[in-house]
């Protein structure tokens, strides 16, 4: 990684020098409420230079997590400062943690809205913002660009701060700590395989370990699939369900399955705001017009939203970015959006071959028995019927 300095840290943000700032947003920090809670704050702290050199940040990281591998647009000390993250005592941080390709820009979209109607605002409001990265915290990636994940004031955080996260569930409960909420999103893994060849196949291309994989039934039986040390899972989406699913029973992890997402979205936008805490404020009116805003057909036609291109003009524009330069903008909101693509992609034996590697590993016949039971853990936790 490039040495970071304080010369590359002109980070003092005023509320209107803002990236996202706009005149909907300042209408929103003018609202006021009896609940403390209501109250919106948008003035920014700067992004504290690193005290450490990159070499010193990148030793530290290989010492205290060997067998890590992350994205090389990553810088070493971005990786560390967002795996030492400290969750506040105030217990309104959720931290969105899933495998790759598997519904996490959709669900931090959700999160941030459902926050803005139970602050007060609109929809309107809540939709200012120009990449959702600016609204919702990617903690490896944050200080990259400009982020400090403890200090990066984020709009109607006095509801919830969100956070990004690609970490395994366990990895990521026994980093973070209790103090936090976890959000992980299911998905089945034969539809996750074809996602992820198909985002990372035109987006890295010539890529040593994609490069020579010319179908997804390749990409199924390639060490990265089965391997997935990268993107700071240890493990590949099998590892990611069965400790998901071990998790479960915690007061403060909530399990979500993509294709329940599909099936009736505001049901489920219900089920996140209890878990946030702020149903009595998100009335079912709200959650059809949340569904609504978060709708495929919505989110893809403003998809540069949610493309990470702000975090590609940050790192180019502080310099912080790992040895194969910053982060390629790249789009997440495909035009199909669909479930079961992963069974028609694939060869019937390599179909078979995953089920069997997923069942095997996690302890249960399929995905559809887990995505069933999970249900069944709504209904009698939450009071919600699933499926």
């Amino acid at each position: 990684p490039m040495p970071i300095t304080a010369a590359e840290e002109p980070w003092w943000r005023s509320p209107t020098a803002m990236p996202w700032y706009s005149s909907s947003y300042a209408a929103a920090a003018t609202m006021t409420s009896s609940s403390s809670s209501m109250s919106l704050c948008l003035s920014q702290p700067p992004c504290a230079s690193s005290s450490t050199s990159a070499d010193d940040d990148l030793r530290d990281l290989r010492a205290r997590f060997p067998w890590m591998v992350y994205p090389p647009s990553f810088t070493a000390t971005s990786v560390l400062r967002g795996l030492t993250f400290e969750p506040a005592d105030s217990g309104n941080d959720v931290i969105v943690a899933t495998f790759v390709k598997s519904g996490t820009t959709w669900t931090t979209y959700l999160l941030h809205l459902i926050r803005a109607i139970a602050a007060g605002a609109t929809l309107e409001q809540a939709d200012a913002f120009d990449d959702i990265q600016q609204v919702v915290v990617e903690l490896t990636w944050a200080y990259d660009c400009g982020q400090d994940p403890h200090n990066w004031i984020q709009p109607f955080e006095k509801i919830a701060r969100i956070f990004k996260s690609h970490l395994s569930p366990s990895f990521a409960t026994e980093l973070h700590g209790d103090k936090a909420k976890y959000v992980f999103v299911l998905r089945d893994p034969l539809d996750v395989l074809c996602s992820e060849f198909n985002f990372f196949q035109p987006k890295v291309s010539n890529a040593p370990w994609i490069k020579h994989l010319a179908t997804v039934d390749d990409f199924a039986k390639s060490d990265h699939w089965n391997d997935h040390a990268w993107f700071f899972n240890n493990g590949n989406v099998y590892e990611y369900h069965r400790q998901a699913w071990e998790l479960r029973d915690l007061p403060n992890v909530m399990l979500v399955c993509f294709e329940d997402l599909k099936e009736d979205l505001p049901r489920e936008v219900a089920r996140l705001a209890q878990f946030m805490g702020v149903a009595d404020r998100i009335d079912a009116d709200a959650c059809h017009k949340i569904a609504d805003v978060a709708s495929h057909a919505a989110m893809r036609s403003k998809r540069e939203k949610f493309d990470e291109h702000w975090m590609s003009q940050q790192q180019v524009e502080l310099g912080r970015f790992g040895p194969h330069g910053p982060n390629e903008t790249a789009e997440k909101v495909t035009t199909n959006g669909t479930t079961g693509a992963g069974k028609r992609a694939l060869s019937p034996e390599v179909a078979a071959a995953v089920q069997r590697a997923w069942s095997e590993t996690v302890g249960l016949s399929s995905y559809e028995e887990m995505r069933s039971k999970i249900g069944v853990l709504a209904a009698l936790r939450e009071g919600y019927f699933v499926r």
